[in-house]
């Protein structure tokens, strides 16, 4: 059933697994379960629609994201918002690399493969092969070939796109709608975890509905799916046994926090116009969109010792690069959540460059490239002080909220430095291209935005003083406390997090059945 816990609190709950969360990885892990005939109950913060006052608020004292919304507080989560451009990680990214400070999963790629399906086929990818530069479909392998680089330094990245987006509230709604053992309780807020004496076990979850008043859910099995920025909160908060709080043994929860630092980094000018539509976006059928991106490869990541970013050639139609207009542009491209004021709005249809570029973006016109602004989505260097702790400030229930704290460092500026030097200098010819930037001409700390691709906080290891899950996305010391979120992301790639996510909860789902059975 679905319900309004603020209408339905005169008693406790029990099921067999509790999710706390109902984004992409709780929404999936509802989908999974639901089809082996689980029995579960959902705890979702947020109502059926965007509300302006949120139960869950945080603190932010760190860098400031730029955009305007970072993630929605409502049923379904931030699936009600964004694009659902969609690619896998790189095998790389799984690896433990020397030169990137407190990298490496304790899975690998080959592990999230039969996940990586899965989870497509569910978002309604059409050809999971596409996404394979071997497999992708003959013409759009021969569309690659039109732009010109030196391909033993950069490789070709390929980003689906269903259309439209697949989103987890109207799937949930469906699922659990006639349901009599499968329940979700919306406008409900996940307080804290109460264990055994031990503290090794989690008997129940405290939950609080608007007023003030709350109740309690006791299950087998509990799972948070409540986001990089608010899953830190909760098991700090549960530390009536932990001092520290749950999985902190290690003094690792909240540590991490990573995003996708993004933006126009500069601008090329082609000696010879001609149209890549790979390169800006294609329909290939009405359902799906397909664009590509510009990596460095494995062997070059290695020698010069540079994270696993990726450019966009993003089509502009004008020389130079407007910074006023850029941060609107970015907000626009990110979400698609209507909030922009009537000032940005002007900035934006005044502008002809940036009109044509949400226009071409948006509607995958096959356009011709004069001009091309280099749209960067890096992968972040992990870092242990941008982090997530609890506030003094105390949310309606008494208890602590959210204090993040966004860090990029000197380094993770300095590597988009580096990125810029070698493209200018090896990797795009001066046959082909002419840049309009200088180097000294670079802004890119005060151009870049968060791409709301929040990761870290409670990262996946091979032990708890590296980490706060294990390979199974278990707490690690907690018997039954599971975590299926962004947060357990160990390093974030360069891609939008959600398929991964997905994929991670599809494999959740198969190994807590196992456990329930």
């Amino acid at each position: 059933m679905l319900l309004n816990a603020s209408k339905v609190i005169e008693k406790d709950f029990s099921t067999n697994v509790c999710i706390i969360g109902s984004g992409i990885g709780g929404g999936t892990l509802i989908k999974k379960l639901s089809d082996k005939g689980e029995d579960f109950i959902v705890i979702e913060a947020g109502g059926l629609k965007r509300q302006k006052r949120s139960d869950v608020i945080m603190d932010n004292i760190g860098l400031d994201f730029g955009i305007r919304n970072t993630r929605a507080i409502m049923l379904g989560g931030t699936s009600n918002l964004w694009h659902g451009v969609l690619s896998t990680l790189d095998s790389i990214d799984f690896e433990k690399r020397s030169w990137i400070p407190h990298s490496g999963w304790p899975i690998k790629l080959n592990d999230l493969m039969p996940y990586y399906m899965e989870a497509s086929e569910l978002f309604g990818v059409e050809k999971y092969k596409d996404f394979k530069l071997n497999t992708l479909s003959g013409d759009l392998k021969k569309n690659l070939k039109i732009m010109s680089f030196d391909r033993k330094w950069l490789k070709n990245k390929i980003f689906q796109q269903p259309l439209p987006p697949l989103n987890f509230k109207n799937l949930i709604k469906s699922i659990v709608k006639n349901s009599s053992q499968q329940h979700c309780l919306y406008n409900a807020v996940a307080l804290e975890l109460i264990t055994d004496e031990y503290g090794k076990k989690v008997q129940k979850l405290l939950v609080g509905v608007p007023g003030g008043k709350t109740f309690f859910v006791i299950a087998r099995q509990f799972v948070i799916c409540a986001g990089a920025l608010e899953t830190p909160r909760i098991l700090l908060n549960s530390s009536k046994v932990n001092f520290n709080g749950l999985g902190n043994e290690g003094d690792n929860v909240g540590r991490y926090l990573m995003d996708h630092p993004m933006g126009n980094l500069c601008q090329v000018e082609f000696r010879r116009k001609h149209k890549a539509p790979i390169y800006s976006d294609i329909k290939y059928s009405k359902q799906m969109k397909i664009r590509t991106g510009l990596e460095l490869n494995d062997e070059m990541q290695r020698k010069y010792q540079l994270p696993n970013h990726n450019t966009f050639m993003r089509v502009s139609f004008v020389k130079g690069i407007h910074d006023e207009t850029e941060k609107v542009k970015l907000s626009l491209l990110a979400f698609r959540d209507g909030g922009v004021s009537f000032k940005d709005v002007w900035k934006v249809i005044t502008n002809f460059n940036v009109s044509m570029q949400i226009l071409a973006y948006k509607f995958s016109l096959n356009v011709t490239y004069k001009y091309a602004d280099l749209f960067f989505v890096t992968e972040q260097i992990p870092n242990p002080n941008s982090r997530v702790t609890l506030s003094i400030k105390k949310d309606r229930f008494g208890y602590p909220i959210a204090k993040v704290n966004w860090q990029i460092t000197d380094r993770d500026l300095g590597t988009m430095k580096k990125w810029y030097k070698l493209l200018r200098e090896i990797m795009l010819s001066e046959d082909d291209y002419i840049f309009t930037h200088k180097i000294d001409d670079l802004d890119w700390e005060n151009i870049f935005t968060s791409a709301a691709h929040h990761v870290g906080t409670a990262k996946m290891a091979e032990n708890v003083k590296e980490g706060v899950v294990d390979k199974n996305l278990k707490v690690f010391d907690v018997e039954n406390l599971f975590i299926c979120d962004g947060s357990v992301f160990s390093t974030s790639g360069n891609v939008n997090n959600g398929l991964t996510i997905s994929a991670l909860a599809c494999r959740l789902a198969q190994h807590l059945k196992f456990l329930t059975d």
